[in-house]
């Protein structure tokens, strides 16, 4: 039930209503009172007759402000309604419904909130009246869509049918904004109705000062769809490696988060993990109320590439987002890149040929694991880091700045550096260039003979770089070895991981970033030790390898949200061509490349439904470490079925005023007065009241 005005520029005449009283207190005369003994008895006579009087003077007053009253009212027009329905009567209405088609919509009203929504749009348009227009919105748009109001109530009901399910989150300020836009034109009568579950999440961003427009003389009235009980509100919130890296038959371990949006504990909720298609593993978990849960799951992949996971939760009468879609990307093989800091003619008198035969021993591409490349150092300044997991430096003696700034960007995106030290390499250029890298100085060099080398004595096995030496023979044989020559470093503590046994640091730690560097302070061929001819030298680089490789080995794409832009970065040989998209609806669409940097680069804004986007790359020189699918979710906190209140909705909105009703309320219809008849005669009756007292006084 409530009272508007078609003109309520009006209601400013009710100033007026002041007007007889000003002239009332204006014409007052002012009398010098003289008393005169007798005529006392007179003047009591006349305070009892003054007293009839003064009431008819009071009478007549009120009767000519109430007469300015009504004639203000009068002017603006003003409706009597009750209901939320528009109904005939009170002259043409201009309406705009807005009606929210956000995702949060198919877990209200019972899980048919958005159909309950529809019909109630559809009752607001079958009740306009033959002058009426209307305009449908729905929240989730792109502001370019070509809406105006219209009088075919079958057009209308026909825009309302196409209307479908978005998967974001309402946008109210590109809505209400274009409300505003298509009721600037002159109407009798402005309304905007809004039919929504009023979840929070689409209001968190909202301001009225984001509007180009606002009137604030149209009203807001909402419509609340809600559930009659509070539902099982929960949703996955992420997935995250939980291993070392993605590679083929290796094990992977994945973290499911869930999120419980309700205020009961959620239990036996079963948690599915899916890689293309094939159920891999599944847990049952508990979620406390108003808490996450952590959830582990494995598998393998067998097969190098990009992969389509799924994580999907399963419980009856769950509300909420039930699944996420991810991105794996496998990797056969670790690319390593070697430099060379003493390249020789003869291959075998090569600083990095006993690496390079440790992680290849056959010295064909696909014979193992890693794939390593070696080049010299004049090669460092144009080399691509990106397309390596793990950089080596064996013996090099300086790095060019060029070099040392990408390896500083390239450390701190999760790539690994393992430096081997030698007599060319320089410690004052590596503790001037490379002070945040190493963030240990390096001192000077010690040399000696072979027969009086020092042994390694300490081994931190329970580090995961070398867990794999953990066997007895492989402890055995790195512990016979010697080394006669290495560079003394300032380093203790969790930092060094092998210790000779003068107490000398032998290999040490540090992280930059989501990176890892190690530096061996002997050097990788005989040189300096007898290590590389030792049988623990192999699984040894093996495992500092992996470790190194860390967050660069594979890739596990997260995916981004529903209507957020993908950036999308591949090898340069892909600069200026076209990339095609498949979006999860079978719909092509394509992208244009173009150079940034050493990359190309190119960016996908037509994110709008949920699900896998498969890419299409042929030729270009592409990289094996490059995917060829993304991941789109629902936005998260749309899954949160938590409701605005009506206070918080009128202090967002204002100074418009808005209102909310439920939808029962709606179905219910209502009633629709014109009171400026019934003003008109209650006008006219107040003047005729007011001639007669003025007479009569």
């Amino acid at each position: 039930m409530s009272v508007f005005f078609l003109y309520p520029i009006f209601l400013f005449g009710l100033i007026a209503a002041s007007l007889p009283l000003l002239i009332h207190l204006l014409n007052r005369r002012k009398l010098n009172r003289i008393r005169f003994p007798a005529v006392r008895f007179i003047l009591m006579s006349q305070k009892r007759i003054s007293r009839s009087y003064r009431l008819r003077h009071w009478i007549l007053l009120a009767l000519r402000t109430m007469a300015v009253v009504l004639l203000a009212l009068l002017l603006a027009n003003p409706i009597f309604q009750t209901g939320a329905g528009l109904f005939a009567g009170g002259g043409p209405v201009s309406l705009v419904i807005l009606l929210d088609n956000s995702l949060s919509m198919t877990w209200s009203g019972d899980g048919i909130g958005f159909k309950q929504a529809k019909e109630a749009a559809r009752l607001l348009i079958t009740s306009l009246g033959d002058s009426d227009r209307a305009a449908i919105i729905p929240t989730s748009i792109s502001g370019k869509e070509p809406i105006r109001l219209k009088l075919e109530k079958d057009v209308l009901l026909k825009e309302l049918d196409q209307i479908e399910i978005a998967e974001g989150t309402a946008d109210y300020s590109t809505a209400l904004g274009k409300a505003y836009e298509i009721l600037g034109e002159p109407a009798g009568q402005k309304e905007i109705r809004l039919i929504s579950d009023l979840g929070l999440t689409g209001w968190d961003n909202f301001s009225m000062s984001s509007l180009k427009q606002v009137d604030p003389a149209i009203p807001v009235k909402a419509i609340r769809v809600g559930r009659k009980q509070k539902p099982l509100n929960v949703a996955v919130k992420e997935i995250r490696p939980a291993g070392q890296g993605i590679g083929v038959d290796l094990p992977l371990h994945l973290e499911a988060v869930v999120a419980n949006f309700s205020d009961q504990e959620i239990k036996d909720l079963l948690v599915q993990l899916s890689i293309d298609g094939q159920n891999k593993d599944q847990k049952l978990t508990s979620v406390p109320p108003r808490g996450d849960a952590t959830v582990t799951l494995q598998t393998r992949l067998s097969q190098a590439g990009s992969h389509a996971g799924q994580l999907t939760i399963k419980k009856d009468g769950l509300a909420g987002n039930a699944s996420l879609h991810f991105g794996v990307h496998a990797q056969d093989q670790l690319r390593v890149l070697v430099v060379d800091g003493d390249p020789q003619t003869s291959l075998v008198q090569s600083e990095t040929f006993f690496l390079t035969r440790a992680l290849n021993p056959a010295g064909e591409s696909d014979s193992s694991q890693y794939l390593p490349t070696v080049i010299i150092p004049e090669g460092l300044s144009g080399a691509a880091l990106d397309a390596y997991q793990v950089i080596v430096l064996c013996n090099v003696a300086t790095l060019p700045d060029a070099f040392v700034a990408k390896l500083q960007n390239y450390l701190r995106g999760g790539g690994g550096l393992l430096i081997f030290g030698g007599d060319r390499l320089q410690a004052d250029h590596y503790n001037a260039k490379l002070a945040q890298i190493l963030q240990t100085p390096i001192r000077e060099k010690k040399q000696g003979l072979e027969a009086s080398g020092e042994k390694i004595g300490k081994l931190e096995l329970t580090h995961p770089a070398l867990q794999s030496l953990s066997d007895n023979l492989l402890q055995e044989s790195i512990k016979s070895a010697r080394v006669w020559g290495y560079s003394r470093v300032s380093a203790s503590g969790k930092s060094v991981l092998m210790s000779l046994a003068n107490g000398d640091p032998l290999l040490i730690e540090h992280k930059v970033g989501s990176g890892r560097v190690m530096f061996i302070t002997t050097t990788a061929d005989r040189d300096w030790s007898d290590l590389p001819v030792k049988t623990a030298y192999l699984p040894m680089i093996h495992s500092l390898t992996n470790y190194l490789a860390g967050g660069k080995r594979g890739l596990l794409d997260g995916g981004i949200s529903v209507g957020d832009v993908k950036e999308l970065s591949l090898p340069p040989g892909y600069v200026g061509k076209t990339i095609r998209i498949t979006k999860p609806n079978k719909q092509p669409a394509q992208v244009v490349m173009s150079a940034a940097q050493d990359r190309a680069s190119g960016s996908f804004e037509d994110n709008d439904i949920s699900g896998i986007y498969q890419l299409a790359l042929t030729g270009g020189n592409q990289e094996s470490g490059t995917p060829r699918l993304y991941a789109v979710n629902p936005p998260f906190l749309e899954s949160r079925l938590e409701e605005i209140s009506e206070r918080e909705l009128q202090a967002k909105l204002s100074p418009v005023r808005a209102d909310v009703v439920p939808i029962e309320t709606l179905r219910q219809g209502g009633t629709r007065r014109d009171l400026a008849l019934p003003l008109l005669g209650l006008l006219l009756a107040t003047l005729l009241l007011e001639g007669w007292f003025a007479q009569r006084i």
